[in-house]
């Protein structure tokens, strides 16, 4: 496999885990407190907290290879 299929592979894993976490939590606890629009509110910032812990995830891998090369 080349690395950019390792990093892909890596980051379908982390967002599979990631992503179930983070909708049980927010379905099982914020979603009973919350109507309305801060529901829409919560899960925007949950969405936002998903794609910027990914995009990390990710540039974290370049780090990582500037560093051994």
């Amino acid at each position: 496999m080349s690395e950019l299929t390792d990093r892909l592979l890596i980051l379908l894993i982390a967002s599979v885990a990631l992503g179930g976490m983070l909708v049980g939590w927010f379905g099982g606890f914020v979603v009973p407190a919350l109507s309305g629009w801060s529901d829409n509110i919560g899960m925007a910032v949950i969405a936002v907290l998903f794609v910027a812990i990914l995009i990390g995830i990710w540039f974290g891998f370049d780090r990582i290879r500037a560093d051994r090369g």
